[in-house]
């Protein structure tokens, strides 16, 4: 096992890593309600895992999981609604609008993209060339919005685990909670994954957008979805990079 965590570096360690693959990699997560079966940091958990078996076989560093995000957010009075409080067309079983337990985590866009730009001006200081940044669906897109200023602003060539998959099926975090997102932590943390706490009558199972996650979910599939994102995420790497030598030669 290579040392790749950021904050786990030795100064020297971290400008090995950096010659060899001047790449890092932003887990973007969470603190919300992913069902009563999957805990409540799934979305950085997901990436990050995802992240360190990438950074171990072709370099970068793994940053620690942001936890806050932007989302749709909805105000009542003195109580604010945000992201899969709010029932949506899609969501497996129909719902009230609810504070679902144990989310907090939201975060204005603006504010979270002025974040990001901080994080993109402190990571090319230090000599990052790329940035890859998942997780949290709506904050990857916040993310995806900033392409060309990272470019144009800081030097930096930033894309996802989307940019370069094809496979819908297979697209890492493709739902909420579904059995795309349950799959993936059953494969990569299966001892946070209790299916015993769904009811019977499935009246907490809730919040959840995608295929059902107990009977359609495996660590098989999860496995499947891993190891697709992993390859093209390793080929978007290295073209990246080879664009970036390219221009310096």
């Amino acid at each position: 096992m290579k040392k790749v965590l950021y904050e786990e570096l030795l100064p020297e360690e971290f400008v090995q890593r950096m010659q060899e693959m001047p790449v890092a990699y932003l887990p973007l997560g969470t603190l919300e309600w992913h069902g009563p079966h999957m805990p409540l940091g799934a979305d950085g958990i997901q990436s990050k895992e995802l992240f360190v078996r990438v950074a171990e076989k072709v370099g970068g560093v793994v940053l620690p999981i942001l936890f806050m995000g932007p989302d749709r957010v909805f105000h009542d009075h003195e109580k604010s609604f945000y992201g899969m409080d709010i029932n949506t067309e899609g969501a497996l079983h129909t719902y009230h609008v609810q504070q679902l337990k144990g989310s907090a985590y939201w975060l204005e866009k603006e504010l979270f993209q002025d974040y990001l730009r901080s994080i993109f001006a402190q990571l090319s200081r230090a000599g990052v060339r790329i940035v890859v940044g998942h997780g949290h669906g709506p904050s990857i897109h916040a993310f995806q919005e900033l392409t060309k200023e990272a470019e144009e602003k800081y030097g930096l060539r930033i894309f996802t685990a989307w940019t370069y998959a094809e496979d819908e099926k297979l697209k890492y975090q493709n739902d909420h909670a579904g059995a795309n997102e349950t799959s993936i932590v059953m494969a990569v943390r299966p001892d946070l994954v209790d299916f015993g706490q769904v009811k019977e009558d499935e009246s907490n199972l809730i919040g959840i957008a995608g295929r059902h996650p107990v009977r359609d979910s495996s660590a098989a599939f999860g496995n499947e979805i891993l190891e697709y994102t992993m390859k093209t995420l390793i080929s978007g790497i290295e073209k990246e990079y080879k664009e970036i030598k390219d221009r310096q030669n």
